[in-house]
């Protein structure tokens, strides 16, 4: 048993060590509070510690007690002083994981929690090392690494891997790594089974059988987890100490300029070729972003000296002269910010035109675990067979930027980058079994197609197939020229996701129409990995300090496409200002296909119509004016006293808004093909009976781009809600209205049209109908049932789109059951009723609400059954 002398050292040990709070040491009175303890007592054995030479104090008042500065002294010359930034950046790591190391009696285990690519896996290899150097390790001690992302498709090998196979316990990661060190990487990936297997071993130093009936106790190691920042893991309660490793952003410029240098100083010793580097690259690569931090840095410069290098592969005596075209665009559109730092950047590399980096310069502390010479050589055999054949210069190179890209994947160089990162977070927004089902599909048609998938489309395909479970399957959502130009140019795509469709349909009983498996094929098209088409990225700017970041991170975070970026508006900051940084964001994060820019409220709109005058890129926005609502409601609040009254005056000036915004922003374009007559004509018509307050523009153009020209001018003004003429140019996307539609229908339903809702019922000629029902019903009043009816076939005509057929055999069917109900006739069960309803929850909820006049009318009641049948009919159950 603990004497209260150990038991009040070991208390000061675990507060200093583990948090920042107590660095400088601990006051007598936190102590005995802390341990309820009376504080005289605690002074008594605080001094004697003192005198041991175990603690010392300070000559301050109040006095605090603290550690001997012993870690420092220990460690000036250690393994982490190899590290860029051990004195800068990185000190308060090093300086923890020293202390967790050095913990007395048994190192402390440590939860390094880091961004992808900030160097986790180095810096825990560094932990060993030291703990090696002072003594707390053997020389001869194991070092197990588990990386759990490399067994996201097979938790079952994962699981024999951490607690044995088959119930041997010695068989497990913890029982090999006895007497040394267990680094497990992304934890957050292990499912909730395996988390709580990890945690048990944190309380108690035991791991179990999976029937809990054997036990081995592993206390006899040093355990180091990682995981991402936003994982959400709670397991930072139960280990004692957390490092946090920065980004390469908020790391200094001198740091980011080493690190530059010693990347390209590798590259000079594994291609044994002297790399001369221009100033202009130097700099590109100092005000870039990297998606991977510091590796990302490492793997641009990598490729850069590759694609250098083909250009003097024969020639064995020059050096590799690297420029800032062997770069990406994005790293060579990050000059476009030289002018906020060309000092701090000047007083790093000088007037120099080009840095050289000496072939025969080998930096002995560099770590790799790749095997990097043989990439060069590689490159020079690829070349020299190429050359043999008597390809041309041009030809080479080309064939060569697809040879070094297939050399990074041999290498495994952007491995677990684009896996399936942090499932945990998107499990939280989408249904875990069709994360199961999405994963297997995309395993299957990397097999059966040869195609790899980035993590992207694992993702989107995710949440696309999650929307489906609430969205309205019948809406058609792309045209029928599409899907039969999808399903003529990629049969193999289509079948594959016809056969996803039918999986779907047994496990989720979603029963998906073609225009629903189209889009799921096009998910599986000119997705492969090699893919480097430009694409449109989206850009979040939104008024406060974090408020934009925040939506970029958790968007970048659930889709894992990195394209979207974000501005935060300052709110003491001047227009001016912000309008000039907001240009040079949107220029440096273009890919050539514009920005979407989504904002909140103020002169932004006015600031990016007067930055789409000035640069030449595409941009579109979309007002989201939460900020603007929320300052509404707050005040609001302050005012009121009626929670009901502030919610209700809230959401009518919500609705004003949008009516008012569709009302000046909107319009309408009337098309036809020669002369104004025709296009004139239906702006006339619409003007005259359409009370929607949109304004209406008439276009008679002939020539596909003059259209393209007036209608991209139009939109630097309007949103155009919809094309209305003889023909559909298929522009942006934009919703077409057939002129004959227009005309074809009354007045009085023009603006139903205008709007994509369904012609009112009552515009259909149903005398024929009740004149048959009339003489076949004995129960049913007809005079009710027309006062009724219609408006209830239009209320489902609101939710769901029906053909003319389907309107009118609803019609009838509910007719009917009104004459059977009324009749006393016995209702037949559905089997199916509970399921169906489950399912289809709201639609349930929606039919009983429209039946209910129905209902109330004829003093009927329909109950379940009926109700189950009406969700066949509707969804072709």
């Amino acid at each position: 048993m603990k004497t209260l002398k150990e038991t009040v050292y070991e208390f000061i040990q675990q507060e200093i060590y583990s948090t920042n709070e107590y660095k400088n040491g601990l006051e007598t009175k936190t102590v005995a509070e802390a341990l309820g303890l009376h504080r005289s007592n605690v002074s008594a054995l605080l001094n004697e510690l003192v005198k041991e030479g175990k603690l010392s104090k300070t000559t301050t008042r109040p006095v605090y007690y603290k550690l001997p500065d012993q870690i420092n002294q220990s460690s000036e010359k250690s393994c982490f002083t190899q590290l860029i930034g051990y004195n800068g950046s990185l000190r308060n790591a090093i300086q923890l994981a020293q202390a967790a190391i050095l913990y007395p009696r048994s190192s402390l285990n440590v939860l390094l929690s880091s961004k992808t690519g900030c160097g986790t896996t180095y810096f825990a290899s560094l932990m060993f090392e030291f703990a090696k150097e002072m003594r707390i390790l053997s020389k001869t001690a194991p070092y197990i690494k588990i990386d759990c992302r490399h067994y996201s498709k097979n938790v079952s090998i994962l699981n024999d891997d951490l607690f044995g196979n088959q119930g041997d316990l010695n068989n497990s990661c913890f029982a090999r790594a006895q007497g040394g060190m267990l680094f497990l990487d992304n934890v957050d990936l292990l499912d909730a089974k395996q988390q709580s297997f990890l945690f048990k071993f944190l309380d108690s130093g035991k791991i179990f059988s999976e029937d809990k009936t054997k036990n081995l106790d592993c206390n006899d190691l040093f355990l180091v987890l990682a995981c991402s920042p936003q994982s959400g893991l709670q397991i930072n309660r139960i280990i004692p100490v957390t490092i946090e490793l920065p980004e390469l952003k908020d790391r200094s410029m001198e740091e980011r300029f080493e690190l530059i240098n010693h990347f390209f100083q590798v590259e000079a010793s594994n291609s044994e070729r002297s790399i001369e580097v221009t100033a202009e690259s130097i700099k590109a690569l100092l005000l870039s972003e990297f998606n991977y931090n510091v590796k990302g840095l490492e793997l641009d410069i990598k490729a850069a000296c590759a694609n250098a290098y083909v250009r003097v592969v024969n020639e064995s005596e020059q050096p590799i002269y690297v420029c800032v075209n062997d770069f990406k665009g994005q790293i060579k559109k990050s000059l476009l910010n030289l002018k906020g730092y060309a000092n701090e950047i000047d007083a790093l590399i000088g007037k120099r035109d080009s840095i050289i980096y000496d072939k025969n310069i080998i930096d002995p502390n560099y770590y790799d675990p790749h095997s990097t010479v043989d990439m060069y050589s590689e490159i020079k055999k690829q070349y020299d067979e190429l050359s043999n054949l008597g390809i041309t210069d041009s030809g080479i190179e080309n064939v060569m930027n697809t040879h070094i890209h297939n050399l990074f994947k041999k290498y495994r160089y952007y491995n677990g980058f684009d896996d399936s990162n942090n499932l945990e977070q998107l499990s939280k927004i989408v249904d875990p079994r069709i994360i199961e089902m999405v994963n297997i599909f995309l395993d299957n048609c990397k097999k059966g197609l040869g195609i790899n998938y980035k993590s992207n489309v694992f993702y989107g395909l995710c949440l696309h197939v999650n929307s489906l479970l609430t969205i309205n399957l019948s809406e058609q959502r792309i045209d029928n020229n599409q899907i039969i130009k999808i399903v003529q140019d990629y049969p193999k795509e289509y079948a594959a996701s016809v056969q996803f469709a039918t999986i779907l349909k047994e496990k989720l009983n979603l029963n998906l129409p073609i225009h629903e498996v189209v889009l799921i094929a096009m998910f599986l098209i000119e997705s492969d990995e090699n893919s480097e088409e430009d694409h449109p990225v989206m850009l979040y700017i939104m008024h406060g300090s974090q408020t934009a970041s925040s939506l970029k991170d958790v968007t970048n975070s659930l889709t894992h496409c990195h394209n979207s970026y974000s501005y935060d508006l300052a709110l003491d900051i001047g227009t001016r200002q912000a309008m000039e940084e907001i240009k040079a964001l949107i220029e440096k994060i273009d890919r050539g296909k514009g920005v979407i820019v989504i904002y909140d409220m103020g002169s932004i709109k006015t600031m990016l119509d007067t930055i789409s005058e000035e640069i030449d890129v595409k941009i579109r926005y979309i007002n989201m004016p939460i900020t603007l609502i929320g300052i509404d409601v707050a005040r609001k609040c302050s005012m009121e006293s009626d929670i009901d009254y502030v919610y209700h005056m809230a959401n009518l000036e919500i609705n004003s808004m949008k009516k008012n915004v569709e009302k000046h922003n909107n319009i309408i374009v009337t098309l036809c093909h020669t002369g104004e007559g025709g296009a004139a004509q239906l702006k006339l018509y619409i003007d005259q009976y359409s009370k929607l307050g949109m304004k209406t523009i008439a276009l008679a153009i002939s020539s596909r781009n003059e259209l393209l020209r007036e209608v991209l001018a139009l939109q630097k003004t309007y949103n155009i809600h919809s094309f209305v003429g003889a023909y559909d140019p298929k522009l942006f996307g934009i919703p077409f209205i057939s002129i004959q539609k227009v005309f074809e229908s009354s007045k009085e339903d023009l603006d139903r049209i205008l709007m994509f809702e369904p012609v009112n019922s009552r515009s259909v000629d149903y005398n024929d109908v009740y004149k048959y029902l009339g003489e076949q019903f004995k129960y049913t009043s007809i005079s009710k049932l027309k006062t009724v009816l219609p408006n209830i076939i239009d209320e489902f005509s609101m939710l769901y789109q029906f053909t003319e057929d389907q309107r009118v055999g609803l019609f009838m069917h509910l007719a009917c059951l009104v004459e059977r109900l009324l009749d006393g006739k016995s209702v037949v069960s559905n089997n199916d009723r509970n399921k169906l309803i489950s399912v289809f929850k709201e639609d349930y909820q929606a039919i009983v609400k429209i039946l209910k006049p129905l209902e109330r009318t004829f003093k009927i009641i329909i109950d379940d059954n009926e109700i189950t049948t009406i969700i066949m009919i509707i969804k072709k159950v």
